[in-house]
């Protein structure tokens, strides 16, 4: 069987655009596929130079198989999208060493247009689109180099070529993308990477919030269509936690309590609290925030929002803890709305069984606090307001510590807090002062999330980080509902106000202080800083969430009703637009005889004269249309001599026309600079 020879001039686009099309899988994928992939075009370039045969159909069906065998060993199955494109991308580099025939380059080019496909499923950023799009065209040029002989074919025109069709396309490309019904996209598939993802869990006990301070990681993003709230009231809450059983707090509910009285979706079933919230929400007073929330995936169902929330999206519930969670895991990036009435919680009712279950406490332990909580409480005459004051009071007085790194507490965390160590971070306070509260017999829980977030002041949006992680308590006051009480800002207000910037010391490094820390940021690269953020955060927005609640709302705003034959109608419209002028561009220039790259040139040639003041009969051989010049100016008849000599020998010596035609420009170009002398 003969060999299949990719032509020279494509086979470096063709190799090029193969590698880069693997390259996003091999930067995550595992050891064997970052040696395999740089090794099958290595070997393949020493096959095309003659260093090397084309390996025989056993070795090929070994590596396929030893292909099979690394993919199973390193995700367990072949199966799922990232065992699946493992697999396609070996076998898609695998290609490049089979490619005996014509057919087999078509091949391993359709496949490197579904491998490019694949890096959306673990890249979704705007630089991962520019990145698929530039390899598309480098693909797109091999597709047209192969087809293309051996002659004077050049891999720029290829490449030129493949971007006119590129760009002809994107118009398109965005029609279909605005109008056509969303479906779920690639990226929404469930990815499960290696390594557990940084953010709250749904326990909390003292020292693991202080281990989020840690992390840099982004949470989410936040966009305010109007005012944004101070740093103050910044409380993303995003879980909390009633249970307590002496150490730990935890999410939690009573077992005789249905599901539909303790959250409440859109398409579930009435209960006894959520009408009232409902219709309070539309007399509420005071400030109403609403906001766009990007959320980074975080294996989790719980969603991060100000209180009170009310969210769009159907696959979002509200609990009546006031929080938002999803129907399932958050496994990609997710976008939703809400709006927030701080001042709507005097409206939520405390049933038995949830005050019982707010007062729950061990029956021993932390004794130490148990008495100090009931002498406080008597002296205050049974009021939990005052005496919440007299606990702020305490720690605001008293030699207590605000610290990231807290000593390990053991046997009664609590007693051995307040009375021993007395150094800790939020969740030390927030535990401390809930407990208190509890055996004063007030109502109390844990509210875990982040609070604050820095604003991006080019794209006006907040950006929350892990080391934005929080946790304050809210206590049951009666006319007033949940309060909330922060006891980290007796000890720390700082903390509240500024952040978390100030007790980081720097912990971010010396590149994150060089581009967005606080006090030593460069002005110039904390604004590129916060530009790639407000691009990112703005691909997020439009792109990525655009789903199908977002298509229907822009579609009924410019469309009104939309009905499938509406679409139809729009969508033929638009493409007779976008098309149009295409059409019109491509028969003008059909017109007439196609023109040889030295034919264009002559013509060029002759309009430059013309413009400079020679009008020259037109159809003159190249070197009467020279010796005309020059009579007109003697001073350059040399070079006009020069150029159509030139002319004559590439013309009819058979040489590579584009190659002639350049250096006849710049021939051109020269006498056209001295004609304007």
């Amino acid at each position: 069987m003969r060999v299949y020879q990719v032509p020279h001039h494509t086979f470096w686009l063709l190799t090029l655009g193969t590698f880069l099309a693997a390259l996003p899988h091999l930067l995550m994928g595992p050891l064997w596929l970052r040696v395999l992939i740089p090794a099958l075009v290595v070997a393949r370039v020493l096959v095309q130079r003659g260093r090397l045969r084309m390996p025989g159909r056993l070795l090929r069906v070994l590596l396929l198989g030893a292909i099979v065998v690394g993919t199973v060993y390193t995700h367990g199955t072949i199966a799922g999208p990232e065992a699946g494109a493992c697999l396609l991308v070996a076998a898609f580099a695998l290609k490049l060493l089979e490619m005996f025939r014509l057919r087999d380059a078509y091949v391993l080019l359709v496949l490197g247009y579904f491998v490019l496909a694949t890096t959306f499923l673990f890249y979704q950023g705007p630089l991962a689109a520019f990145y698929v799009l530039l390899v598309m065209m480098l693909l797109t040029a091999a597709l047209i180099g192969i087809n293309k002989p051996e002659t004077h074919a050049r891999p720029t025109a290829h490449v030129r070529l493949a971007s006119v069709m590129l760009l002809q396309s994107l118009p398109v490309m965005l029609l279909l993308f605005v109008l056509v019904p969303r479906v779920g996209p690639l990226w929404a598939l469930e990815i499960r990477q290696e390594g557990a993802r940084t953010g709250m869990s749904d326990s909390m006990a003292p020292g693991e919030v202080s281990n989020l301070t840690q992390s840099a990681e982004l949470a989410f993003r936040v966009e305010f269509e109007g005012e944004v709230p101070p740093p103050a009231e910044r409380y993303w809450r995003g879980l909390t936690y009633s249970w307590f059983d002496g150490r730990r707090w935890s999410q939690a509910a009573p077992r005789h309590v249905p599901r539909d009285e303790l959250v409440r979706f859109a398409q579930g079933s009435a209960n006894t609290w959520y009408p009232g919230l409902s219709v309070a929400r539309e007399q509420v007073p005071g400030p109403v925030y609403r906001y766009r929330v990007v959320q980074e995936p975080s294996r989790r169902p719980w969603l991060y929002a100000l209180a009170v929330p009310f969210a769009e999206q159907r696959d979002i519930g509200l609990a009546r803890d006031f929080r938002l969670l999803r129907d399932s895991d958050l496994e990609q990036r997710y976008a939703y709305t809400v709006t927030s009435y701080p001042l709507l919680k005097p409206a939520m009712s405390l049933p038995d069984w949830e005050r019982d279950f707010n007062l729950a406490l061990p029956e021993a332990g932390n004794e130490r606090s148990r008495a100090l909580a009931e002498s406080w409480f008597a002296e205050v005459d049974g009021e939990p307001r005052h005496y919440a004051d007299r606990i702020l009071r305490w720690f605001r007085q008293e030699a207590f510590y605000y610290t990231l790194e807290p000593p390990l507490l053991r046997g009664d965390t609590v007693d051995g807090f307040l009375f021993e160590s007395r150094r800790g971070f939020c969740e030390h306070y927030a535990s401390a002062f809930a407990y208190l509260m509890r055996a004063a017999g007030v109502p109390a829980r844990i509210v875990a999330g982040y609070q604050g977030g820095e604003l991006n002041p080019v794209g006006n949006h907040l950006r929350v980080h892990q080391y934005h992680a929080h946790a304050w308590v809210e206590i049951w006051l009666e006319a007033e509902g949940w309060v909330e009480f922060d006891p980290t800002g007796a000890v720390a207000p700082e903390r509240i106000e500024q952040g978390m910037e100030p007790f980081r010391d720097g912990g971010g490094g010396a590149l994150q202080n060089l581009f967005g820390g606080r006090g030593g940021a460069h002005p110039l690269l904390a604004r590129w800083r916060n530009s790639l953020d407000y691009i990112q955060f703005s691909w997020q927005k439009w792109v990525l969430g655009y789903n199908e609640t977002a298509q229907l709302a822009f579609l009924e705003r410019w469309l009104g009703e939309v009905s499938p034959w509406r679409l139809a109608r729009v969508m033929l419209i638009g493409m007779v637009i976008l098309l149009l002028p295409v059409a019109l561009w491509v028969l003008l220039r059909q017109r007439g005889p196609a023109r040889s790259p030295l034919q264009r040139e002559y013509r060029a040639m002759g309009r430059q004269l013309r413009r400079a003041g020679l009008a020259s009969p037109e159809h003159l051989p190249p070197r009467e249309l020279a010796r005309w010049a020059g009579e007109h100016w003697p001073a350059l008849a040399g070079e006009f001599n020069r150029w159509a000599a030139f002319y004559e020998q590439a013309a009819y010596a058979g040489e590579d026309e584009q190659e002639s035609r350049q250096q006849l420009r710049r021939l051109r170009r020269r006498l056209r600079w001295r004609l304007r002398g």
